[in-house]
């Protein structure tokens, strides 16, 4: 597929991609990747997490009134404002109106929403007590697809690739989390608001992430952060442009839209180590490594049925299935040399050939030594 992006600008519409167009084109300029793979088994538009473990291949399913969308998503400035242009505008006007998290750095999370995701964390994908108010109840799909931020965008409840695919995505992700996080500042600071008021802002953004890394890391979430959703603490946050937010928002989609690829460059000193972690990751991607040594080492909730094996490796949503009878070959992995153990089981070494050891070591099913 031709990436129809100008090279110059990176605010233009391109190609059908895995990532939004927006991100497609900020991954383009920052990493030379012009075309990401797309995970041919997560199948947004028909989730395969919600058709039962015959078709999903796993015993944790989601429920359909929910799936994967038991999230309230970030939404930077910019991205508000370009979904205000799109089909998802109910969703993203009724977030306005109801103002809690909102503020000129965009739609943000609230005190009530962090209780709801700390109580729900363990029912991920079953629990309707969190739905992303962008989930479309009709379609069971996302009402702002094409402005989904950079944690949707590169989440996959299944990867082509296994772990290799699954760590080229979290790479991606921290890499565009922070050019969200910095046009979001520069729409901010170049926005023409008072000092004052831009320091507010940043303010809040702190002591809501402050709160964030208290309930991260296992910590009890205070009732009320050091910013409430109070009128005062709104009016601190918008000043005069209270009223107007939809305004603000379009013109934050508007300046993106102009920015050109050498301005977005500009923008990410500091964090240029994370384009050469997209890269290095894409560069796996391009590999298969066969290593010298493995140990068949399946993860809890493991289960050989007597037509299958459903193996957890690198994540319990995308269980390697095997048949039922490589089992015992499967055992013979027991770190010893991959060409003793094949001599061992066949001389021909079709059960265990290096495309089936290739997946293993790729879904983690097994592991090297240093592992």
């Amino acid at each position: 597929m031709s990436d129809a992006r100008d090279p110059n600008h990176v605010g233009v519409s391109v190609g059908a991609s895995a990532l939004p167009p927006l991100h497609k084109a900020w991954l383009a300029a920052l990493t030379g990747i012009h075309n990401p793979p797309s995970e041919s088994k997560a199948t947004c538009d028909d989730c395969v997490m919600c058709g039962g473990v015959e078709r999903s291949g796993s015993r944790v399913t989601f429920s359909p009134d929910v799936k994967c969308c038991s999230y309230v998503p970030h939404l930077a400035n910019f991205l508000v404002g370009h979904s205000l242009l799109g089909e998802g505008r109910e969703s993203i006007e009724a977030r306005i109106a109801r103002r809690a998290g909102v503020t000129p750095l965009g739609l943000g999370l609230s005190m009530d929403d962090i209780h709801r995701l700390v109580k729900t964390q363990s029912h991920f994908g079953r629990s309707s007590v969190v739905v992303c108010p962008h989930f479309v109840e009709q379609t069971q799909g996302c009402g702002i697809w094409q402005t989904r931020n950079a944690v949707c965008s590169t989440w996959f409840c299944k990867h082509d690739r296994g772990a290799v695919s699954q760590r080229f995505w979290h790479a991606v992700r921290d890499l565009l989390i922070a050019v969200e996080e910095r046009v979001a500042d520069r729409c901010l600071t170049q926005g023409g608001l008072p000092d004052e008021q831009v320091r507010a802002v940043l303010g809040h953004r702190a002591a809501v992430r402050e709160v964030i890394a208290r309930a991260n890391s296992g910590n009890a979430v205070p009732e009320s952060a050091p910013d409430d959703d109070s009128p005062d603490w709104y009016a601190r946050m918008w000043g005069d442009l209270a009223g107007r937010e939809e305004d603000w928002f379009l013109r934050s989609a508007e300046s993106v839209t102009k920015m050109s690829a050498d301005e977005l460059i500009s923008q990410m000193d500091g964090v240029r180590h994370l384009s050469q972690a997209v890269s290095d990751r894409w560069d796996d991607l391009a590999v298969h490594i066969v290593p010298d040594r493995l140990t068949f080492s399946p993860g809890a909730g493991s289960e050989a049925t007597p037509d299958v094996l459903r193996l957890i490796g690198y994540s319990p949503f995308d269980p390697l299935v095997l048949p039922a009878a490589l089992h015992a070959d499967l055992l013979h992995l027991d770190g010893r040399p991959v060409a003793q153990v094949r001599d061992e089981i066949d001389p021909r070494g079709t059960s265990l050939d290096a495309t089936m050891l290739g997946l293993l070591h790729d879904f983690e099913v097994a592991i090297t030594p240093e592992q």
